[in-house]
């Protein structure tokens, strides 16, 4: 059995497969390690990182030697939600909206009956006092 560990939380772990991917059952987040055991080590904090990572997974510096630009340092903290975080808020986003659908349908309903038990009530008290 391939041993697999989980650069992101630092673990060894038996990862959870949703159709081709793995994700990690601890930290939950999408595992790049493909079971061989090969891994780098960060220069500046000691963390474990896939062999083919140009920044460390724990403290973010480039570990290739080069000096980080400013570009480096913004894709880097758009590059922090996993996979797994975007489904998970796409499907709440579409879950709340549509509550919101039927909250406004409901009360689109609910009004309209308000409004005819309203006219009702004035044609009736109109008649009443006529006669």
């Amino acid at each position: 059995m391939k041993k697999y560990f989980c650069f992101n939380c630092q673990k060894e772990v038996e990862p959870r497969r949703f159709w081709r991917w793995r994700f990690c059952p601890v930290c939950r987040r999408l595992m790049k390690d493909n079971g061989e055991g090969f891994y780098r080590i960060c220069d500046y904090c000691g963390a474990n990182m896939p062999v083919d990572a140009v920044h460390c997974v724990k403290c973010g510096r480039r570990v290739d030697g080069l000096p980080e630009t400013l570009s480096d340092t913004l894709e880097r903290s758009f590059n922090t939600k996993s996979l797994a975080d975007i489904v998970l808020s796409l499907f709440m986003f579409v879950l709340a909206f549509l509550l919101l659908l039927g909250i406004l349908y409901a009360s689109f309903y609910v009004l309209l009956a308000a409004l005819v038990i309203g006219f009702v009530w004035v044609g009736f008290t109109f008649v009443r006092s006529r006669f």
